[in-house]
């Protein structure tokens, strides 16, 4: 029993590496050509458009997982099905679940070592590969995006500022207001200023007032045409560059939306994109647990050709559904986690629904 589950194993994960092999290169072939002329204007190095190849890798592998899972459990099946390999071995006593054990155990270890890739190696050859293409090939300064319009964030000093631009280069603000929160009651002093530019170590305000509050309401009003504030935030602070989503971990996803919320800042865009990365791996899961009973239930009734066909039928169902329940999660319909995970779980139950009624001559028992 053993010697056949090994069989299986290394005949699914052999077809996995073909399949997983084969989508990487249409993928880089097709990019490719999308880039080369850029690279080609640009007179930039051989060396640098292979890097950038190299390092584009682990993305493309993490993210044609899922397709390569359930393309490598279809083959697999189906081919022990036309030899009558999958009949024998049932023969024998082997159980359905038995059989095809191993391969949704591949299937759970290739999410997790994508999860792991995610976490660890994407991040890296993510920030390379844009390194080389956006500063060295486009000539940018930076990479990075730093934001210049619209901040809203919480200071060192718990001060709420709200900027409407700001200019890196200058070290100015426009637009300012400042807020003192005070713990026994809400706002005790707000600063409004039309401009702000940092000089000799101190925030220089321009055209502003200062009103100040107690529990009653507004005490004073002053108005000033330049003055300085002590205040915790440098220019540095302002010109964080922000890193892609793609370059950043797991953990520096959550790092970043910690400190977003101390900011005060909306932070559910951030919660799609992490659990979108945390659920996306287990798609794999997801659809081998599909792909098992479509496979054999449908190699009754056609060829491989009509096998794949039902399963990549169901998997374009599956993707259409993930992609508009995560359409719906960033629109505010659907919490984070049900936009993220809420596909996954409805197509394991129907995964395993497939499986109890694998006894059914039907293609798709209802």
């Amino acid at each position: 029993m053993m010697i056949l589950k090994k069989y299986v194993l290394f005949m699914f994960l052999k077809v996995y590496l073909l399949t997983v092999g084969g989508l990487i290169g249409i993928y880089l072939i097709i990019d490719f050509f999308e880039r080369v002329d850029e690279f080609m204007v640009k007179d930039a190095p051989l060396i640098d458009l292979v890097s950038y190849y190299v390092y584009k890798i682990p993305f493309i592998a993490g993210y044609m997982a899922p397709q390569s899972v359930l393309l490598a459990t279809v083959i697999t099946l189906a081919s022990l099905a036309r030899q009558n390999e999958f009949t024998a071995m049932k023969a024998c006593g082997i159980s359905v679940t038995g059989i095809t054990f191993p391969i949704i155990g591949a299937s759970v270890v290739i999410a997790l070592l994508v999860l792991a890739s995610r976490e660890y190696l994407a991040p890296i050859t993510n920030q390379k590969m844009n390194y080389i293409f956006y500063s060295k090939v486009r000539g940018n300064v930076t990479y990075g995006k730093i934001e210049k319009k619209n901040l809203w964030f919480k200071a060192k000093d718990h001060a709420i500022w709200s900027v409407n631009s700001f200019d890196p280069e200058k070290s100015a603000l426009q637009g300012v207001i400042i807020l003192m929160p005070d713990e026994d009651f809400g706002i005790r002093q707000r600063i409004d200023a039309r401009s702000a530019i940092w000089s000799v170590n101190k925030w220089y305000f321009s055209d502003g007032y200062i009103r100040q509050f107690n529990k009653e309401g507004l005490v004073s009003t002053e108005f000033f045409e330049s003055r300085s504030f002590p205040v915790s935030e440098i220019p540095k602070d302002f010109a964080k560059i922000i890193k892609r989503p793609k370059e950043l971990s797991l953990r520096e996803m959550y790092a970043t939306i910690q400190l977003h919320a101390q900011e005060g800042k909306d932070t559910s865009q951030e919660w799609i994109d992490l659990h979108r990365n945390l659920s996306y791996p287990f798609i794999s899961v997801v659809l081998a647990l599909l792909a098992i009973p479509l496979s054999l239930r449908s190699s009754r009734h056609g060829g491989l050709l009509f096998c794949v066909g039902v399963n990549l039928a169901m998997g374009f169902a599956f993707s259409f559904l993930y992609a508009l329940s995560i359409s719906l999660g960033r629109g505010g319909t659907f919490d984070p986690i049900l936009a993220a995970w809420g596909p996954n779980l409805l197509f394991t139950s129907l995964g395993f629904y497939l499986l109890l009624t694998m006894d059914s001559e039907k293609a798709f028992p209802i």
